[in-house]
């Protein structure tokens, strides 16, 4: 455990653990709340930006761009529409957002680096469902009620229960984030592992750390990233399998539109959730927040509460790739969504043409866990520690995208200087002109 601690940098160790700090801790200067992990990324920002834009071994990349330029719009847009309240708000989005990213990708620069900072994540998870069990345990927010009673808080929504069983949320602000977190990245994390059994230890421990949270969308998630690690095995000799696979899945879904009185996404929703009804709520999300976003499509509605029918009472919206340019307008998915696609292209063109196993293996991982994580934000709302989550996974890109450089040539100091004599030059200009005589 501790040489994981040893080689990862400070910067990321602060970062991950402070996605497993509860809200209750966080830094509250006049009306701004700072949570623990904006206060490390207010902290080391500054020194990221500068590592990409002055290391040798780490420079700015075409796909980083996108990323800064989300940043900034955010930020004017949420300013344009509510003045100085809407820049703080902008302001603390990008900075989760961009802070996430860029701190990832300045300081994991190679594969032994991002391997120590994955051990991390497995052992925040580790004790972050410790915690969890409690809260199963003893149907309460253990650790929040704990800290709540010290240092005082928002108190926590009321303890859901499902099939019998309390939802546990840990340290987290909700249960489906701390489901999320266990979930996100477990393709990536069993690539990570050379050891086929420690890959079975996590890959039990994450099912288990997230059933805790009983939250249909982050099981949903680790169902996928299996299915996607059965199909990259099985499949790995076959000729055009991604064709072959997405043929068959198109041919799936015409099928059920033949057969089905429902649409292929209500069925999925009805069979794959614990409560139907919830799932059939983020449809009407859908459909009402699109009739929104087509009446502000540039500069979205900013912190404006959307336009919605009255039975539909909550003011939440349970789908990232709809909050974003609902709020910001379609410029920042536009952005959002090149910088995904630059980097994946990275990512998959290295695992490609990389002859080390691993980074082909942890290449994999990474676009397996991202698809995961995009289809989930489908469903889930990434605020909060989701939200700086997601953008850190983006920036542990880069370490495979983008390794560390090292230099070519070795300086001239550092060459060691061999000294002939004259008389063994000679002899070798005499071998290589034979008949030619040599100047006294």
């Amino acid at each position: 455990m501790m040489d994981a601690f040893r080689k990862t940098p400070l910067a990321i160790t602060l970062a991950i653990l402070s996605f497993i700090s509860p809200t209750e801790l966080s830094l509250v200067v006049g009306d701004l709340r700072l949570s623990p992990h904006r206060v490390v990324f207010l902290i080391f920002i500054p020194f990221a930006i500068w590592r990409l834009a002055t290391r040798p071994d780490c420079r700015l990349h075409v796909y980083d761009i996108p990323f800064f330029g989300l940043a900034l719009w955010q930020t004017f847009v949420f300013a344009y529409h509510a003045g100085q309240p809407g820049f703080v708000f902008g302001g603390s989005w990008s900075l989760e957002s961009l802070g996430a990213y860029t701190i990832a990708r300045a300081y994991i620069r190679d594969l032994e680096t991002l391997q120590a900072a994955l051990r991390i994540v497995f052992y925040s998870i580790i004790l972050a469902a410790f915690i969890a069990m409690f809260d199963t345990l003893t149907g309460s927010y253990f650790i929040h009620e704990v800290l709540r009673s010290a240092v005082g808080g928002e108190p926590m929504p009321a303890m859901e229960f499902r099939k019998g069983l309390a939802r546990a949320a840990s340290t987290f602000d909700h249960p489906i984030h701390y489901g999320t977190y266990c979930a996100t990245m477990f393709a990536l994390l069993w690539m990570s592992e050379p050891d086929r059994k420690w890959q079975y230890v996590r890959a039990v421990v994450l099912i288990l750390a997230a059933i805790l949270a009983m939250s249909s969308a982050p099981l949903l998630s680790l169902g996928l990233q299996l299915a996607f690690m059965i199909w990259q095995k099985y499949t790995v000799r076959v000729f055009m399998r991604t064709q072959i696979t997405l043929a068959i899945i198109a041919g799936l879904y015409i099928g059920v539109l033949m057969v089905a009185n429902r649409s292929p996404a209500q069925l999925l929703i009805t069979l794959a959730t614990f409560d139907p009804w919830t799932g059939l709520y983020r449809l009407a999300i859908w459909e009402h927040g699109l009739n929104n976003l087509w009446g502000s499509f540039w500069f979205g509605i900013g912190m404006a509460d959307w336009v919605r029918p009255e039975w539909m009472y909550s003011s939440t919206i349970d789908a990232y790739w709809l909050v974003l340019p609902l709020r910001t307008g379609a410029p920042a998915f536009l952005l959002l969504v090149t910088g995904i696609a630059l980097i994946a292209y990275g990512v998959a063109a290295r695992g490609r043409t990389s002859r080390d196993r691993l980074r082909s293996n942890m290449a994999a991982g990474w676009m397996m866990s991202l698809l995961a994580i995009c289809l989930l934000g489908a469903t889930v709302h990434f605020w909060n520690v989701p939200h700086a989550l997601f953008y850190f996974f983006l920036g542990l890109g880069g370490a495979i995208a983008d390794p560390r450089r090292v230099a070519q040539a070795v300086s001239r100091a550092a060459q060691p200087v061999r000294r002939l004599h004259p008389s063994f030059i000679r002899r070798q200009r005499g071998a290589a002109m034979p008949g030619v005589a040599l100047p006294a």
